[in-house]
């Protein structure tokens, strides 16, 4: 397609890139003002326009897309040009409708050439060369105009070689050095971490153009498992545990000691006040989700089952020494030549020390722990559920002690011994009368192999660590 002029405009070639290419229209302005100025305006193709399913009077024949200054400032008007979209031919950004270059000294272009030069070789890294697509910035480069228009009130973007960087009413004043490093920085992290870039850029471009200049109203973002990041938060002392996720508190707990190696033990009170902290509100989180369901009557064993699971430390309390989690759902023999009928403890455990087993039967704080009718004058008899739960296990450390052999085999878990088995029946709550209470203590304290917890008691337990670890929180 040759060129072609009239009057004072020349239409450019278009673009050979896109199937269906728009044309550029060059216009000279301004001959007579103190300061000439060059417009250039896009036009798209027929067939774009058809494919927009619009009735074509109705949309802008030409759009400007540029404006070159005698002063060699130049403003680019960004647009969509995706002809399957409601804002075709509209501003390519939400708020940013014009980006302006000054300070580049761009000449003005005297003809169809010099323009297509200038959007091949003179524009800045990182734009996009090609008027079919709409200009503007690259979309690696999307986050830097995503990160402007979180203040809605900006509607430019400024890019100098002469000032430095500023949020003003309506302009972000951005200094083309900062944008080089921002541009770089976001090369790195395309590279070095392609799965988690895009949250990575966003925070990035945010931290650097909006925080670094009012840090109140934009207050800092981290990334999560980002241990550069983490250290910022630790070493800044600066921050509330409470609001941070709880992964981001796990991530803290596991790099606080290489932090610690870096700086030679330059402030280790701070990490140790962190670990504390941490365990602290975590602790406190589990107490008051523990208070809040114990009254929740539609929550099953399973539910208590993944709490403990989950939160195995609870387990301890309910033991006078240390002990590890060997098995959950662990079957403990008693199964037949059929297949079935074998025998499954809750949490089959181990003294850390020893390797004494022991057996944990879950149920729930809704269970019964006396019959509802005197047995005599202020005695009640244990209920069907308690006195069946204790069987149960006493079942399990029957047939654990038959088959420990062949366990240890078919497991492969040789390090777990039989020398006294130890039960624990986690069930119900405590009862609220006196009469019940008595009831409840002659049964327990009499049933000499079995030790029976209730969940008010755990719950009691978890209150009293929590005091113990911060007792000027209580």
């Amino acid at each position: 397609m040759l060129a072609a002029k009239e009057d004072n405009k020349m239409i450019i070639f278009p673009t050979e890139k896109n199937p269906y290419p728009g044309t550029l229209i060059y216009d000279r302005e301004g001959d007579s003002t103190l300061e000439k100025k060059v417009s250039v305006y896009y036009k798209p193709s027929i067939e774009r326009l058809e494919e927009a399913k619009k009735n074509l009077d109705a949309i802008i024949s030409r759009k400007k897309i540029l404006d070159f200054y005698s002063c060699g400032d130049l403003t680019i008007y960004p647009i969509n040009t995706k002809s399957d979209q409601d804002s075709f031919m509209q501003p390519k950004y939400s708020h940013i409708e014009s980006i302006k270059l000054i300070g580049f000294d761009f000449e003005i272009p005297k003809n169809i050439e010099d323009v297509k030069g200038i959007l091949k070789e003179d524009l800045p890294k990182g734009f996009i060369r090609d008027y079919d697509f709409g200009l503007g910035l690259q979309h690696n480069y999307r986050f830097i105009i995503n990160a402007i228009e979180r203040n809605e009130e900006n509607n430019a973007l400024i890019i100098s070689k002469d000032k430095e960087i500023q949020l003003n009413s309506f302009e972000y004043l951005l200094d083309y050095s900062k944008y080089e490093a921002i541009r770089k920085k976001i090369n790195n992290i395309t590279t070095k971490y392609q799965g988690k870039a895009c949250k990575e850029k966003s925070v990035l471009t945010y931290n650097e153009l909006l925080h670094t200049i009012n840090p109140k109203k934009y207050p800092e973002e981290f990334i999560k498992h980002d241990n550069k990041t983490i250290s910022k938060i630790i070493l800044s002392n600066n921050f509330n545990v409470a609001d941070l996720s709880v992964e981001t508190q796990k991530d803290i707990i596991n790099i606080a000691p290489n932090i610690l190696n870096i700086l030679d033990k330059k402030d280790p009170e701070v990490i140790v006040k962190l670990h504390n902290d941490i365990e602290i509100i975590t602790l406190e989180k589990l107490i008051s989700t523990f208070d809040k369901n114990l009254n929740n009557p539609n929550l099953k064993e399973a539910y208590w089952q993944k709490l403990l699971s989950e939160n195995s430390f609870i387990l301890n309390l309910a033991f006078g020494y240390p002990i590890s989690i060997v098995s959950e759902q662990a079957h403990v023999g008693g199964m037949r030549i059929q297949g079935d009928g074998g025998k499954i403890s809750d949490f089959l455990v181990k003294n850390k020390n020893t390797n004494n087993t022991a057996l944990i039967e879950i149920k729930t704080p809704h269970k019964d722990l006396l019959c509802k009718k005197e047995y005599r004058k202020n005695i009640s008899a244990p209920s069907k559920e308690l006195s069946g739960s204790i069987n149960q296990i006493l079942d399990q450390k029957y047939e654990l002690q038959k088959s420990i052999s062949a366990v240890k085999d078919t497991s492969r878990i040789h390090d777990i011994e039989t020398y006294a088995i130890k039960c624990v029946l986690i069930i119900g709550k405590t009862p609220t009368d006196d009469k019940g209470k008595k009831s409840f203590e002659l049964f327990r304290g009499n049933s000499k192999n079995v030790d029976i917890i209730t969940f008010d008691e755990l719950l009691e337990r978890l209150n009293q660590l929590r005091a113990f670890l911060a007792p000027d929180k209580v």
